[in-house]
């Protein structure tokens, strides 16, 4: 294998990493919203309009399995990338 095309796996696979890293950060700040959002509805529950905070709830709730879609997506790539990197050298 040429050093260009190691090259080229090595640069995919850092960009993978990036994506891997920012899902991770994504998902956390998901998770705290989540997290924030079941606290404002156990304390203020009475006030609210129950259907809407359960609508909202599972967006966020459908947006944090989405995240985990694409993480493990990312995380498949960059797996397999890895193989082929190691088939190179």
């Amino acid at each position: 294998m040429t050093s260009t095309h190691s090259g080229e796996l090595a640069s995919q696979y850092a960009q993978l990493v990036k994506q891997e890293d920012d899902y991770v950060d994504q998902l956390v700040t998901c998770n705290k919203l989540i997290l924030d959002a079941m606290d404002i509805i156990a304390k203020r529950a009475g006030v609210l309009h129950m259907d809407t905070v359960k609508q909202a709830a599972y967006h966020l709730h459908a947006m944090e399995q989405d995240l985990n879609r694409k993480l493990f997506e990312v995380r498949l790539e960059k797996s397999i990338l890895a193989h082929h990197m190691s088939q190179s050298t």
